[in-house]
C-alpha cells in the first residue's frame, strides 16, 4: 500500500457544520498536488473522510418504518429537528437501519449540502471524483469485529475535537462530539485536550453505566494528536479500565504513527 501523509498548516482547513470549511484554499491546493505526485496516482475516485466536526451523527430507535426511503427520511428529520429545533434547510441525511429484536436502530448522519459540494468540488478541479463521504468513526468502527463491537466504547481523538461511539450487544446506542475549546485560560497543550477528553469520558460511562457494564465493556481508541503515548499513560492512571488502541488488532505493514493517521481511511476503504 502506497502511503503519504502531509500535516497541513494551521488555518488551511477549519471544521465546520455551518461555516466555509476549506479557508486556505491556494495552500490546500499545493499540498494535494504534492500528495498525488509523490502517490502516482492513476485512479481518480476519492474517499474523503469528512471532519467529524463538520457532520452530526445521531442514532435512534424505532418499533416499526414505512418502507418508502422518502418516509423513512421524513421521519428522521422530524427526530432529527427535536434535537436541532434549527435544523438547516439545506441539511443532507444519510442514513443506515439495523433490526434486532424486533426494533429498528437508525444511525443517521446529517451534514451541511454546500459545504459537502465546496470539498467535492474543490477535488474536482484536478480531476478526482468523491465517491464516499463519512466522518472517522464510522472508518473506525469497520475496523471492529463482532467481537470487539459487542460492547464498545470507542474514543476518536483528533487535532481540533474529539468523538466517543458507544455500543452494548451489538447496538450503536450513543455518539457524542465535541472540539477542544481552549478560548478561556486553556493553553490548548496535551493536557488540556487529555483533561477535555477524560471528563467527557466519565460524564459519558455515568451517563451509560449500570450494574456490569465497566466490566463487560471493551474500551478502544484512535489518536491522531502529537505525543499520543503521553494521552495512553495518563489514561491508565486516571481509569480502571485499559484503552486499547485500535491498531493493536489490525495486520497491517505500516509504521505505527502513520497507522494511526489512516485508520479511518483504512476503515472506509475495507
Amino acid at each position: 500500500m502506497n502511503t503519504h501523509i502531509q500535516a497541513l498548516p494551521r488555518n488551511v482547513v477549519q471544521p465546520s457544520l455551518n461555516e466555509r470549511n476549506i479557508i486556505g484554499k491556494e495552500v490546500l491546493s499545493e499540498e494535494f498536488l504534492k500528495a498525488v505526485s509523490e502517490l502516482k496516482l492513476e485512479c481518480k475516485e476519492i474517499a474523503l473522510v469528512f471532519p467529524e466536526m463538520s457532520q452530526k451523527t445521531f442514532t435512534f430507535s424505532f418499533d416499526s418504518l414505512p418502507g418508502s426511503p422518502h418516509e423513512i427520511e421524513q421521519i428522521i428529520r422530524f427526530r432529527i429537528k427535536k434535537k436541532m429545533p434549527f435544523l438547516p434547510e439545506d441539511a443532507k441525511i444519510s442514513y443506515d437501519l439495523i433490526s434486532k429484536d424486533s426494533k429498528i436502530r437508525v444511525i443517521a448522519i446529517l451534514a451541511r449540502i454546500y459545504i459537502i459540494k465546496e470539498y467535492e468540488e474543490f477535488f474536482r478541479q484536478f480531476g478526482f471524483n468523491v465517491r464516499t463521504i463519512v466522518p472517522p468513526s464510522v472508518g473506525l468502527m469497520n475496523l471492529l469485529d463482532d467481537g470487539s463491537r459487542k460492547n464498545c466504547f470507542l474514543l476518536n481523538v483528533e487535532q481540533d475535537s474529539f468523538s466517543l461511539s458507544v455500543f452494548k450487544e451489538f447496538e450503536f446506542i450513543l455518539y457524542r462530539q465535541k472540539n477542544f475549546n481552549f478560548g478561556e485560560g486553556g493553553t490548548g497543550s496535551i493536557q488540556d485536550k487529555v483533561e477535555d477528553v477524560f471528563q467527557e469520558v466519565e460524564n459519558t460511562m455515568n451517563f451509560i453505566e449500570g450494574g456490569e457494564s465497566k466490566r463487560e465493556m471493551r474500551f478502544w481508541i484512535r489518536s491522531g494528536i502529537d505525543d499520543s503515548h503521553e494521552f495512553l499513560e495518563s489514561a491508565d492512571k486516571r481509569f480502571s479500565f485499559r484503552f486499547n488502541p485500535i491498531s493493536s488488532c489490525l495486520d497491517l505493514d505500516l509504521s505505527s504513527k502513520v497507522d494511526e493517521k489512516l485508520l479511518p481511511v483504512i476503515g472506509i476503504l475495507l
